[in-house]
């Protein structure tokens, strides 16, 4: 899984996850919202977009990426495996279709060659016999069609869950470039034992070095963005202490922090809990989990986020929501 106003889009100088470039502009959204506004540990204001009702149902793990006036919604759609669908507006979104590629969990970069490269995990057994998790990257052009014989797999160093800091788990990757003119890279996880974001660096893109450390604690389902001078993740939190009454525990808020460098983070807090997004949705909302967004033409950003496990399809789905900094 994975924690409004006048608006001009920020140029975002890499490829990113979910982020718009100079040439991808979102039109001006004309669709009415309703503001939401709340103080104490919540940060800006959100807006509901579409209430009553969901982006896809049944679907989970979302992934939003935005490219030529499209936006790209890749999901895990219930037991059918891994989708995409798109959109002209980010909200109303074509019937999901297979993207070819086995497992849920995915993230990839635009290189500047036009061609993406993928990011995804595999299980691995140790020598010891331990099971653990390494990353995996291949090549791929073709936005709708991933499947093994439409990607290239990479062959280098991959991060590797062994040890410290991720204790032999890795959730879903998320990647950042981290200079225009290269292919250096920057992965984050979230790890466990307990729960944190970590995160591997790589110059090329697909050999990687040592676990650059743990960056924020009980912080899963990362996504981070590049918004020029600085860097902004949201992610959810592994807090289970907190929710008691929750068993399983699902994640029931989502946050922000921001940083300088992509390593050291400060968190600015709360963006929305369960209770925040119920009430603007006018529809109970059980889990928040894995936020995926892209920032607007105003400034704003649209935060798609699961409201199920990705194991069933026998309720919840996709949802969005629009915050103001």
């Amino acid at each position: 899984m994975k924690k409004i106003i006048t608006l001009i889009i920020i140029l975002i100088t890499t490829n990113l996850t979910g982020c718009f470039g100079e040439t991808n502009t979102p039109n001006k959204d004309e669709t009415p919202t309703i503001s939401y506004d709340k103080d104490g540990n919540f940060i800006g204001s959100i807006t509901i977009e579409t209430p009553g009702s969901s982006i896809i149902d049944g679907a989970a793990v979302p992934f939003i990426y935005y490219e030529n006036e499209i936006f790209y919604l890749y999901m895990c759609n219930g037991t059918e495996g891994h989708h995409y669908s798109t959109s002209s507006d980010g909200l109303n979104f074509t019937s999901p279709l297979k993207t070819g590629i086995g497992g849920c969990g995915l993230n990839f970069i635009k290189l500047n060659n036009g061609s993406y490269r993928l990011y995804t995990t595999t299980k691995v057994t140790l020598e010891d016999g331990t099971e653990s998790i390494n990353s995996t990257s291949a090549l791929f052009s073709n936005l709708t069609n991933i499947g093994p014989t439409n990607r290239i797999k990479d062959n280098g160093t991959n991060a590797e869950a062994k040890g410290e800091p991720c204790n032999n788990f890795m959730g879903t990757p998320n990647v950042i470039r981290l200079n225009e003119n290269d292919d250096s890279v920057r992965l984050y996880f979230s790890c466990s034992d307990p729960s944190h974001m970590a995160s591997f660096t790589s110059l090329d893109g697909f050999n990687f070095d040592e676990s650059d450390g743990i960056l924020l604690q009980q912080a899963i389902d990362i996504e981070v963005h590049n918004i020029g001078d600085k860097y902004r993740v949201f992610y959810t939190l592994f807090n289970p202490e907190d929710h008691p009454e929750i068993t399983p525990f699902h994640p029931q808020e989502i946050m922000t922090a921001v940083s300088d460098d992509g390593l050291n983070w400060s968190v600015e807090g709360m963006i929305a809990n369960v209770s925040t997004v119920s009430e603007e949705l006018g529809m109970e909302i059980n889990v928040l989990a894995d936020p995926t967004a892209v920032q607007l033409y105003d400034g704003t950003w649209r935060i798609y986020f699961g409201s199920a496990s990705e194991k069933t399809d026998e309720h919840g789905g996709i949802y969005s929501l629009r915050w103001n900094p």
